[in-house]
């Protein structure tokens, strides 16, 4: 078809000035005959003089070397997709609207055969397929207009889509606004619960690929994540979100989740103190060595990589989210063109930080450029499966949709890394680094949250890690990180440009193993979506001339989408989610009637906590009550000195989130003040005491160790055995145990069973320490190697009495024994394990400076004369 075909006339319009119009009477008065122009001698223009479209208002389609007619105010539009009320084939817009296409090299659609997806075969893959850049073929002429861009679609559908951008630029700013909310079917989905549409599009893509993003691992592991170039941070908000409402489940869970963010400084950043739903306290921003979150900077690559190492001991993240993108306002044809570095970059820093299985899903507009559809392929290499997305929640008129990578092949267990950047890639010209800021999406500029330092102690996994060049992935790594760079020096150059990744022969080769290849996958792909975005640009047309017309349907399409999706159809609240009032437990709304007033909160008698723990005596060794198989036994430490700021004793602390901490103090809630940040999520009731952790070098940390707890994450666990409550304890703390982070650490002291403590106390070693210049013998505090120098031991019995604890000789299990009745039992009789209210510590100091008084040492041997 040509194109000119689908160019609509004029429409033939009623002569209205034959009907009666106090205007025309006027003009007739004036001397005004029909078909002559105003004037003495008719000498005026005939046609309407044309709305000026101020120069920063043509992005929307408008270009000078354009040839396109564009549809004038009142023209219907007519093309092969265009929408209009008499069209009969159209299906009503529903929940179930979701475009998405798959492909894969090693999986093929419709066989159930899976081709070997061995590395070593991506590698021979891989490297045939790669395009090195100093081939003639990688450069050439900047690509300055989308309409030659027709390699991977339809010439046709190409000029009929640009066409109806065209034509918008003759509305007005408000008719198209105005137009895009009333003519979108889904435009009432809007944000939810949430901070803004961005976590709602990941909502919805996320129940599309049914817990794709968010259900693994399992809930018994934390999942890892990075969010990149994704200011203010919707995605992670509902990530952390629906890790503790997780999809299919009906209860809140424990949000084992930690997510890393990567994104520019100022007006771009995160927005943490926006994390309403999900909370803020299991994510972290981090700005790289550069400080200023660049992700086409390859030292900031390399550093963000060096933490994800840090943090997951070198496995790396389950899962890359990006959603990057500029300010295209002086050309959104060109979106595309202008955002390849992103694209390139997002894609690389992915595949440095993901762990061999991961998934990766990043935000992309068009893809009818060969860079980019180079791109893709390449990423098809390394991952089992590759999706083109377009939610629903992404406007039908745009041209935004999503590239979801599932399963990184890798030969390793571990993630890629990043290799060091060379001294050159750092000496990027202040104009590049500017003009790149400069082109981001404004936002208003917001408080700076709560960073990771760049200097701060190593653990031995970074230092031990091995970077992989290797495998495919690290190829491509190679690869990318190159073709940034080359990116970077041929920025501002107007007569040359990067426009290759891949060798055109290969892409464009037979390949007897597959169905469709990727140029058969994209141009279809391509097509549908411009099918699609073309019916909703020409509806927007029609909608921006006619203010009247309305979609009647986006309340019932918003309700059905929510749920669907599992979303609660409720207005966000202004706490964090553990209180808002269709969440809070009953037993916690008895403490803080007023969530936004944690100062009228009361703590019941039964909750509180002494200050001073009941110390264990050495008589208490000989009463018959005392076996010690039934008690258990905690690991605490201590303050190296004590101040008024950094009291000993134990106390309660109950969390509001965004760093809010109360203390009960004297019968009421305070505002814990410290010098500190400490942070805990919302809904958190904890007994805790303030302790000294060392890192590896000895230098000393502040630190809060948790004996115990009623509530985490706004979720009643004041009920549970001791056993089960340390367990969620020591999760929370693995949870928030951020390496190079400012804020005090959240730890969990070691239990075990009363009889095991020999061993474990004989197993610790003395390490040095500048608190201890003579050494002293420490414990692991921490999963990233923090130490803590033990300072007593707190003695348990979560039983109540006359139930006892015992282990059978014959099968070498724990037994439950009612002395009293003379009743055991392998399975826990129900009602016997103590509450958190009722469970009681006591204190058997590390040392003592009396003679005869009990302590660690001769507690140890006493269980070695008493064995059980």
């Amino acid at each position: 078809m040509d194109s000119d075909d689908i160019l609509p006339s004029k429409r033939i319009k009623v002569d209205d000035t034959q009907i009666g119009s106090k205007g025309w009477d006027l003009m007739r008065k004036l001397g005004w005959t029909d078909g002559k122009g105003l004037g003495a001698q008719g000498q005026g223009r005939l046609e309407p003089i044309s709305a000026k479209v101020p120069k920063n208002r043509q992005g929307l389609g408008a270009d000078a070397a354009s040839g396109f007619r564009a549809l004038d105010i009142g023209e219907l539009p007519n093309g092969p997709n265009a929408w209009s009320d008499d069209r009969t084939d159209l299906v009503p817009a529903s929940a179930n609207d979701d475009l998405f296409y798959r492909f894969s090299l090693w999986f093929p659609p419709g066989s159930n055969l899976e081709i070997p997806d061995s590395p070593e075969r991506c590698l021979g893959a891989l490297r045939s397929a790669i395009l090195p850049l100093d081939s003639g073929s990688a450069h050439g002429p900047p690509v300055d207009s989308m309409e030659s861009q027709s390699r991977y679609c339809s010439e046709e559908l190409l000029f009929e889509m640009l066409f109806y951008k065209n034509s918008l630029d003759k509305r007005s700013r408000e008719a198209i606004m105005s137009a895009r909310l009333r003519s979108n079917p889904y435009e009432d989905i809007r944000s939810g619960i949430f901070m803004n549409r961005a976590a709602m599009k990941m909502a919805n893509m996320d129940s599309l690929f049914m817990g794709l993003f968010s259900g693994k691992p399992p809930h018994n592991e934390i999942l890892h994540f990075a969010d990149i170039c994704a200011g203010p941070g919707g995605f992670s908000e509902y990530l952390t979100w629906r890790r503790g409402c997780p999809l299919g489940s009906k209860s809140h869970h424990f949000q084992s989740i930690r997510g890393y963010g990567m994104t520019l400084k100022g007006e771009c950043d995160f927005k943490l103190r926006k994390f309403i739903a999900g909370p803020m306290e299991n994510f972290r921003a981090y700005y790289g060595t550069a400080d200023d979150g660049d992700i086409t900077k390859w030292c900031n690559l390399a550093s963000f990589a060096k933490t994800i190492i840090s943090a997951t001991y070198g496995k790396g993240v389950h899962l890359v989210m990006a959603d990057g993108g500029f300010d295209v306002s002086d050309g959104y044809n060109l979106q595309e063109v202008k955002s390849k570095h992103i694209y390139l970059c997002q894609c690389l820093c992915a595949l440095t930080i993901l762990r061999p299985g991961g998934r990766f899903v990043t935000k992309l507009f068009d893809t009818f450029t060969d860079f980019t559809v180079d791109l893709l392929w390449l990423m098809s290499h390394v991952f089992r499966k590759i999706y083109i997305v377009k939610p629903i929640t992404s406007r039908p008129a745009n041209s935004e949709r999503y590239l979801v990578c599932d399963g990184l092949i890798s030969p390793n267990d571990c993630m890629a890394g990043c290799p060091p950047a060379p001294d050159s890639s750092n000496k990027i010209k202040k104009k590049n680094t500017e003009e790149f800021t400069r082109r981001q999406f404004k936002q208003k500029k917001i408080q700076k949250p709560v960073v990771m330092p760049s200097q701060a102690s190593k653990d031995s996994h970074e230092d031990q890690f091995h970077i992989d060049t290797t495998s495919a992935v690290g190829v491509l790594i190679g690869h990318f990180l190159a073709a940034g760079e080359e990116l970077h020096k041929l920025d501002g150059n107007d007569s040359m440009d990067l426009l290759r990744l891949a060798r055109d022969e290969i892409l464009h080769g037979e390949n007897s193993q597959i169905s469709e290849s990727f140029p058969e996958f994209i141009t279809r792909v391509n097509e549908l979506l411009i099918k699609r975005q073309s019916l909703y640009l020409s509806k927007m047309i029609v909608f921006a001339d006619d203010a009247t017309k309305s979609d009647d349907s986006q309340g019932d399409i918003a309700k059905a989408c929510l749920e669907k999706w599992q979303i609660p159809h409720i207005k966000r609240g202004i706490q964090s989610w553990p209180l808002w009032s269709e969440n809070i437990s009953p037993a916690l709304r008895e403490i803080i009637p007023d969530p936004s007033n944690f100062t009228k909160g009361s703590l019941p008698k039964h909750l509180e906590r002494p200050k001073i723990i009941e110390t264990f005596k050495t008589a208490d060794l000989e009463r018959s009550l005392f076996q010690p198989s039934s008690f258990y036994a905690l690991v605490t430490s201590g303050l190296h000195s004590v101040t008024s700021e950094q009291p000993s004793d134990p106390m309660i602390l109950l969390s509001q989130g965004n760093d809010r901490i109360f203390i009960w103090e004297e019968g009421r809630f305070l505002r814990l003040e410290s010098k500190i940040q400490i942070q805990l999520p919302a809904g958190c009731l904890l007994w805790v005491i303030n302790v000294n952790i060392y890192s590896n070098k000895g230098r000393r940390y502040r630190a809060l160790m948790i004996l115990d707890a009623a509530f985490i994450y706004g979720i009643d666990i004041q009920n549970l055995p001791l056993v089960e409550r340390m367990a969620h304890i020591r999760a929370l703390c693995n949870t928030l145990d951020f390496p190079e982070t400012d804020c005090a650490k959240v730890i969990c002291p070691p239990c075990r069973p009363l009889t095991s403590m020999p061993d474990f106390i004989n197993g610790l070693k003395e390490l040095p320490c500048k608190d201890y210049p003579d050494g002293h013998i420490m414990f692991h505090a921490t999963k990233s190697g923090m130490t803590c120098a033990p300072k007593s031991l707190l003695l348990v019995q979560p039983l109540s009495s006359p139930w006892t604890m015992g282990v059978s000789r014959s099968t070498g299990h724990v037994y439950y024994l009612n002395s009293k009745d003379h009743i055991s039992s392998y399975e826990v009789p129900a009602g016997i394990c103590l509450p958190f209210s009722k469970t009681k510590f006591y204190q058997v100091p590390w040392t003592t400076a009396h003679d005869g008084d009990l302590d660690v040492k001769s507690l140890l041997v006493w269980l070695r004369k008493h064995p059980q």
